[in-house]
């Protein structure tokens, strides 16, 4: 009996032989889908480094952040307070402008009869004013 003429055993080898092509096909695409799934994983796990780092230096900016704000407000405060020393000073008394005027004419020069008779300073004033002024100068 010949047993490749018989229908059945042809089909039954083709049928093999698809199969078995079928399997190798299948095979190189699993290993194909193995790989895409490694390089996946590998780029979730460098995303995952990126978020980390990403919410380190976000931690950071936001502390950085928070210590400016106190510090803004720390130079609020001393501008208030110097903006009041200021209006404090704006307000002075009459003798207290004169004498500012005197230390500004001895800085530009004035002797001690021009200060007296100009800021109505007694003598020992306005020679005290200069000799201050002198002192600070190195003259």
């Amino acid at each position: 009996m010949d047993y490749l003429s018989q229908p059945w055993l042809i089909s039954l080898i083709a049928v093999s032989l698809c199969m078995a092509i079928g399997l190798g096909v299948a095979a190189i695409h699993i290993r194909r889908l193995y790989r895409v799934q490694h390089a996946m994983e590998l780029i979730v796990k460098e995303l995952i480094k990126t978020r980390d780092s990403s919410k380190k230096k976000f931690g950071e900016l936001q502390s950085v952040s928070l210590g400016t704000g106190q510090k803004l407000i720390e130079l609020e405060r001393k501008l208030v307070s110097l903006n009041e020393v200021q209006q404090e000073m704006s307000v002075q008394t009459p003798e207290n402008k004169l004498y500012s005027r005197a230390v500004k004419m001895v800085e530009l020069g004035a002797g001690v009869e021009e200060i007296m008779s100009e800021c109505e300073l007694p003598k020992a004033e306005a020679e005290l004013l200069l000799s201050l002024h002198k002192h600070r100068s190195g003259h």
